[in-house]
């Protein structure tokens, strides 16, 4: 079975599309062929027409086609219409639900596909919500590096200078409303003893959570460390104490899965997140985190208070998440799902 993957989301760039599409397609066995944009999305104006007209020439030569996300739908339509070729497309959320008109006009005219790929139940639930089908869940997967961070403190110099003994609480992800920081800052964060909340990313939201802070007064509780390489973040991870992912509902922009927060798990961090949108695909409550209401600050209270005041108890947990990420979600598991669809596509089986 050859298998031909496009995406537009790949390293060096950052973010869960970029951790999906080359978990896939590295970890995918061969025979495979990969056509990758591991640039900034202005590069899309000279990357669409290329890949377009190289799919064109070689879909022949294929028996599955993988796009990466919804954006690249028109790429398959020839390979269906003229080679009658299994096109997979893959869907994340926001790609879904960007409330541009003339996007959505875009996605109604091209988003066609012998089956769809959600990263989460949530995500599912959009795609067949506007008509998709058939669609198949299938979630993202932890590379290998996260499953084997140590957890030790003294990792990194200045997460250790600004610790001064406290607890340490991290957030990773761009800056935007729906990660739900400023929220925390303001409802959570002032009602928690001996903390220090360490935010790693970069992003719009910036601004109101210093804010929050100055106005809460907990800006000595907060370290906004801005983007930083993989290997930082990996001694980060290992030096943190808590993993906080306290996303909020925001109309037209959602979370289409936990990628963070599996990571963290992995990592062996304790999680506390918020019941919201695609993140309990990554996070199975009261195994690899906690799951808790989104905007309910006394659940995160009551929640994060017994595993800051006690380190035996952090240690369990993180200890029992990283063991139950390995077992669901690393990218092997992962990688065998899309083998077994593939496998359905290429013998003409339903898929549903």
């Amino acid at each position: 079975m050859r298998v031909l993957f496009v995406t537009r989301k790949y390293p060096p760039r950052l973010g869960g599309m970029e951790s999906l599409s080359f978990g896939l397609t590295t970890g995918y066995p061969e025979p495979k062929t990969i056509i990758a944009l591991g640039r900034s999305q202005k590069h899309l104006v000279w990357f669409l027409p290329y890949v377009f007209a190289r799919v064109a020439l070689t879909a022949h030569r294929y028996d599955v086609i993988h796009l990466g996300d919804a954006v690249l739908s028109p790429v398959g339509l020839l390979p269906r219409l003229l080679f009658k070729r299994q096109v997979a497309v893959s869907v994340h959320g926001l790609d879904l639900t960007f409330p541009h008109p003339l996007y959505q006009a875009y996605l109604k005219l091209f988003l066609r596909a012998r089956v769809f790929i959600a990263n989460s139940e949530s995500t599912r639930r959009l795609a067949e919500g506007r008509g998709l089908a058939p669609v198949r869940t299938i979630t993202i997967g932890v590379p290998e590096r996260y499953f084997g961070i140590a957890r030790a403190t003294s990792q990194d110099p200045e997460l250790e200078a600004k610790r001064a003994g406290r607890t340490v609480l991290l957030t990773v992800g761009r800056l935007v409303r729906r990660k739900g920081v400023a929220w925390f800052v303001r409802n959570v964060l002032p009602e928690l003893s001996n903390v220090l909340y360490l935010v790693i990313g970069v992003g719009p939201d910036r601004d109101d959570i210093l804010r929050a802070a100055s106005e809460t007064g907990t800006t000595d509780k907060l370290w906004l460390a801005g983007k930083i390489n993989d290997s930082r973040l990996a001694h980060l991870l290992g030096g943190s104490d808590i993993f906080v992912m306290p996303n909020v509902e925001v109309p037209g922009d959602t979370e289409g899965f936990g990628i963070v927060a599996i990571e963290a798990a992995a990592s062996g961090l304790p999680v506390v997140a918020a019941r919201l949108e695609g993140i309990p695909d990554a996070i199975a409550d009261g195994q690899n985190g906690r799951l808790l209401e989104s905007g309910n600050a006394s659940a995160f209270i009551d929640a994060l208070t017994p595993l800051i005041e006690n380190a035996a108890e952090r240690t369990r947990q993180g200890e029992r998440g990283r063991a139950y990420t390995q077992q669901h979600n690393a990218w092997p598991r992962i990688i065998e799902r899309y083998v077994e669809l593939f496998g359905e596509l290429t013998a003409d089986e339903p898929v549903g």
